[in-house]
């Protein structure tokens, strides 16, 4: 099979889909057939590394996130490359420029679009522009809906995300079908423990607490540091270390500050070694990841891999799949019932044999995930070119259309201006 994927983040960026979407197109290229990948262009971006075509569109930096690119997909080369790539269908991982391309190339060349939801966009624009409205992610989530509206076939990570698409107003078919995890099964050295902790200052031979991800509010980080300063308070002695980089570090290092935690809880900053990063998780007791934005995290998954149960809040779409004291922790998403849950897994829980659970029940690698991918990937295919299909909506995008997909005025109503 030849599948094209497209997305807005791509390796060297290491969030979740971009980590989704290289798994799908290395696997696919070793196991299935021929993948492609459609990104905007990133300079520090070494394309002819990979071992299958990356396909780079134009871009420029955006304001609200250092990381990524805006893409602006307008170009003759770009249209011409596009046209003439042999694939059977197309899979976009986000509903922005990315997905638009992904759908107006589907158009065009008569192709099946599948498109993943896989993040809390309402949410995400809410926090990001920390403003006391509700207006922007309102508008965001019904112009996400009617993304979803106009792709052949829905995916979702997870069926919590799934209930979350449906929540923004689509009310079509979705397909639950999970991410997986590239991070080898490890276990526990006594060595490679030892070792981390002299690297990182933690204290080996007290627990120790850690958190993989972007450090931003919105994945509820202050709340883990609110929550160790007053276990802290109590007498507990633990190491606590945050991997990762993002716009609120220098806050969450403010804090951690003027909570006098300095010699306990670290900072290791983006660690982008994976086999480094493995043994940080296999060194860890417990996992802390209280977001309630992310769905289905991959992190969550890589620690359980390393034998590392995760503490995360009830109810989210993080928690899906963990029962509270067996494969994991379930608190609310207040600082004592953390703070709580985080003093339960010293003295009331046995952490490792939690962590194994989570490995047995947890885990699943990409390999599992892109067996379940590529069969459905052939039924649609078969399934298309046997019957004619006439697309749900009729799209009408070209180039100078793009940014007109974004004008939400137009579901800007009476209601909302009021």
């Amino acid at each position: 099979m030849r599948i094209a994927l497209a997305n807005e983040s791509f390796a060297p960026q290491y969030d979740g889909v971009a980590v989704c979407t290289q798994n799908y197109a290395k696997i696919i290229n070793e196991k299935y057939g021929t993948s492609y990948v459609i990104v905007p262009k990133d300079k520090s971006r070494d394309a002819e590394s990979f071992p299958y075509q990356i396909i780079q569109y134009p871009a420029t930096k955006p304001i609200i996130a250092d990381q990524y690119t805006i893409g602006i997909p307008i170009s003759p080369k770009l249209s011409k490359t596009l046209g003439e790539i042999p694939i059977d269908l197309i899979h976009s991982h986000c509903p922005f420029v990315s997905g638009i391309l992904a759908q107006r190339l589907a158009k065009k060349r008569g192709l099946p679009h599948i498109s993943t939801f896989h993040s809390k966009f309402k949410d995400d624009v809410n926090n990001r522009l920390r403003l006391n409205l509700n207006l922007p992610g309102e508008l965001v989530a019904r112009y996400v809906s009617a993304f979803y509206d106009k792709c052949d076939y829905v995916w979702a990570v997870s069926s919590g995300t799934a209930q979350t698409l449906k929540e923004y107003g689509y009310k079509g078919e979705i397909t639950v079908m999970p991410n997986g995890c590239d991070m080898p099964v490890t276990y526990r050295d006594a060595e490679t423990r030892k070792s981390i902790a002299e690297e990182y200052g933690l204290n080996n031979d007290k627990p120790i607490f850690l958190f993989v991800g972007r450090i931003t509010y919105t994945k509820n980080i202050h709340l883990i540091v609110k929550a160790l300063g007053a276990l802290k308070r109590r007498g507990r002695e633990f190491s606590m270390l945050f991997v990762g980089g993002g716009e609120d570090m220098k806050t969450l290092q403010s804090l951690v500050k003027s909570l006098d935690m300095d010699d306990c809880v670290k900072f290791a900053g983006k660690v982008m070694d994976r086999e480094k990063l493995r043994n940080i998780y296999a060194s860890s007791d417990l996992f802390i990841f209280p977001s309630v934005y992310d769905n289905a995290p991959l992190v969550v998954r890589e620690a359980a891999a390393c034998g590392c149960a995760s503490l995360l809040i009830k109810g989210s779409n993080s928690a899906e799949g963990v029962t509270d004291g067996e494969n994991g922790i379930l608190t609310e998403e207040r600082v004592s019932d953390i703070a709580i849950g985080i003093d339960d897994a010293i003295y009331r829980y046995d952490m490792k044999k939690m962590g194994e659970n989570a490995r047995e029940t947890i885990f699943m690698s990409w390999d599992e995930v892109l067996e379940k991918v590529t069969t459905e990937y052939s039924r649609i295919i078969e399934e298309w070119n046997k019957t004619p299909h006439k697309r749900r909506k009729k799209i009408t995008l070209d180039q100078i259309d793009i940014l007109a997909e974004f004008n939400l005025r137009r579901t800007y109503n009476k209601k909302d201006r009021k």
